[in-house]
């Protein structure tokens, strides 16, 4: 049941989230500008402090479901690892397994992330933030695919005199910004490919900080130290290889309640 309502938020808010970057005709409502909002990063330098504080309070009751369900970057990390269990023949199948906490990695990018937020440096910032990251990803790669098929169906439709579709100019943004979005592509796909979670838990500043009161979050998982008996199924089932079975402990500050 909590797998399921998982997939269902995860679903909901990564469809919205894409929606509204490849959206180009504006007839989205103005209130799609709230998935912008729920935005960890995007609310700190708005200063929605309402918003910060809720995802903190969520976090430490539930630990990191903002990383689990709300952050587009992390699904889409989710996705990956969905493609290779189904493009990968059962034979040759990769499962997950305990690896330890790269903690030195996970602290220097959060403090150089608060560093250059504090200094004003937002390339760094926007760079490392998952957001900004994943919106870079759709609008510069993404987008201009889905404006290609709009003006295909464009060029089919209005000779029959259909006029629901319309020919839009498809451009290049930015050369720099694009080659940073195919790198980050690149990147984070095999990283998810190979190691599920990992980017979220060595290189996501954001994922750092929710980590940290992860750790204490009301709500954890946990071992049944009587009814477990080391079969060692649930670390190769976690994403974010946080399950240490043969010591019966979970790192809860990279868990990102996945309930798999």
């Amino acid at each position: 049941m909590l797998k399921t309502i998982r997939i269902s938020l995860s679903f909901l808010f990564f469809s919205l989230i894409v929606i509204f970057f490849l959206d180009f005709t504006g007839v989205l409502p103005h209130e799609f500008h709230a998935m912008e909002m729920i935005q960890f990063v995007p609310a700190l330098l708005a200063m929605h402090w309402v918003i910060i504080f809720v995802l903190l309070v969520l976090t430490a009751l539930f630990g990191r479901v903002y990383c689990s369900s709300i952050c587009p970057m992390g699904v889409y990390q989710d996705i990956v690892g969905w493609l290779r269990k189904k493009c990968t023949n059962k034979k040759h199948k990769k499962k997950y397994k305990y690896l330890p906490a790269l903690n030195i990695l996970r602290w220097s990018f959060l403090g150089a992330t608060i560093v250059a937020f504090l200094f004003g440096f937002s390339f760094l910032v926007g760079l490392l933030d998952p957001y900004s990251a994943f919106g870079r990803m759709i609008v510069h790669l993404f987008k201009p695919a889905y404006l290609a098929g709009n003006n295909l169906l464009a060029a089919l439709l209005i000779p029959v005199g259909n006029y629901t579709f319309y020919k839009v100019g498809i451009y290049m943004l930015s050369l720099s910004s694009t080659v940073i979005a195919l790198a980050t592509f690149i990147i984070i796909s095999i990283m998810a490919w190979r190691n599920g979670r990992i980017y979220c838990n060595t290189v996501c500043p954001v994922g750092t900080l929710l980590g940290f009161i992860s750790k204490h979050a009301l709500y954890q998982i946990r071992f049944d130290s009587e009814s477990c008996t080391l079969c060692g199924r649930c670390a190769r089932a976690c994403k974010a290889s946080c399950i240490d079975f043969k010591n019966m402990t979970v790192d809860t500050s990279r868990c990102v309640n996945c309930f798999n």
